[in-house]
């Protein structure tokens, strides 16, 4: 039987494999309709609403929903003092090239047993790829939003694959360990888990960090070192902690896998060529330089030690407005030496935001 021969495929790569019926998915409605009416729309999503959720308009001969769940990297060891903090499934190899490789095997095999649609979705989609997870029987839902897998936990990476061939879909697992015991309200940084199910992407470090433009000065010491995504609400989450410890545990083999993390004094030092180098073959090479340039800069205004100072003089003199400003920000955490760098470059900026954050920080 297909479905047999592509899960236990899957299983052997270190995945779990499931398939969801193909309906609306009536969880990812609400959660939408509740974030348009609130108006937090975020820019990192394509397709109209109704195609999130709405999985035959478009793909009206569509069957079947394939879903696949990979474990991610874990770290080997946390950042250093000087070091930026990134989230786990950001880690080692870019996670949307491995799971398409993975959908492309799988593709083959419905192929071979007679399906004309095989359409993959990593992340570039409209598709809600959690929704289909929950549907397809893969994990349950946290207050945190986050799908906990069990014997694993949320710390999983998902895709999706689209076909017209029948297969026998799962179901959602009926009982969950997440009882909303608060814990991931109470400790999100920025309040971001409005209540249980329901979350502000605006105010979210993981969407901050991958964001463009200016970081709200209120937002930016609740970064601390962190440098892209924020995993806080997952790792305080007991349901997670439970699947992950529970005797199911051993169902998918996990690896230790950790990509270099430079200090965050060499991250401002980059050029695109050695960006290209440290992280173009993993999941933070999509925003570019200049994001990751910013979240560093606020690092290093968070870490407030003044060795700092050098890093954050080239920062405020970096082709990007956006960098400079949030250096500006950064080095009025120094004191007076800070101070002294700020007075110099306010004689020489001519950008209106760049000056307006240096006048702040002066």
């Amino acid at each position: 039987m297909i479905l047999k021969s592509i899960k236990e495929w899957a299983a052997e790569r270190g995945c779990l494999l499931g398939v969801a019926p193909v309906r609306p998915f009536a969880g990812g409605k609400a959660a939408l309709v509740w974030r348009e009416e609130q108006g937090l729309s975020t820019p990192f999503v394509s397709g109209r609403l109704e195609e999130r959720y709405e999985p035959l308009l478009l793909y009206p001969v569509a069957r079947a929903l394939v879903v696949i769940a990979r474990p991610n990297p874990q770290p080997l060891q946390p950042p250093g003092p000087g070091e930026g903090l990134i989230a786990n499934y950001a880690r080692g190899r870019d996670y949307h090239i491995q799971l398409r490789s993975l959908l492309q095997g799988v593709a083959a095999k419905l192929e071979d047993a007679g399906a004309k649609l095989t359409a993959i979705q990593v992340d570039n989609g409209p598709l809600l790829e959690r929704e289909a997870a929950y549907y397809a029987g893969l994990g349950y839902y946290g207050a945190n939003c986050n799908l906990i897998v069990p014997g694993y936990g949320s710390d999983v990476a998902l895709a999706v694959l689209v076909t017209d061939l029948e297969l026998e879909p799962g179901e959602p697992i009926a009982t969950a360990a997440c009882n909303n015991c608060g814990k991931c309200m109470a400790a999100c940084p920025t309040a971001a888990i409005t209540s249980p199910g329901r979350l502000d992407p605006q105010r979210c470090l993981s969407y901050l960090t991958q964001t463009r433009g200016v970081i709200p000065v209120g937002l930016r010491l609740l970064l601390g070192q962190r440098i892209w995504g924020c995993d806080v609400c997952q790792e305080v989450c007991p349901a997670n902690r439970y699947e992950r410890l529970s005797r199911g545990a051993s169902r998918i083999k996990t690896r230790a896998d950790s990509i270099f993390i430079p200090n965050l004094a060499t991250i401002i030092s980059l050029t695109n060529r050695e960006y290209k180098q440290v992280f173009g073959g993993t999941a933070l090479a999509w925003r570019g330089k200049t994001s990751l340039q910013r979240n560093a800069v606020i690092a290093l205004g968070n870490r407030g030690e003044v060795d700092a100072l050098p890093s954050l003089e080239q920062a405020i003199a970096a082709p990007a407005a956006v960098v400079r400003g949030h250096a500006a920000w950064a080095l009025g955490r120094l004191g007076s030496q800070g101070r002294l760098v700020l007075e110099r470059a306010w004689k020489r900026e001519t950008d209106p935001y760049v000056l307006h954050e240096i006048t702040r920080a002066l």
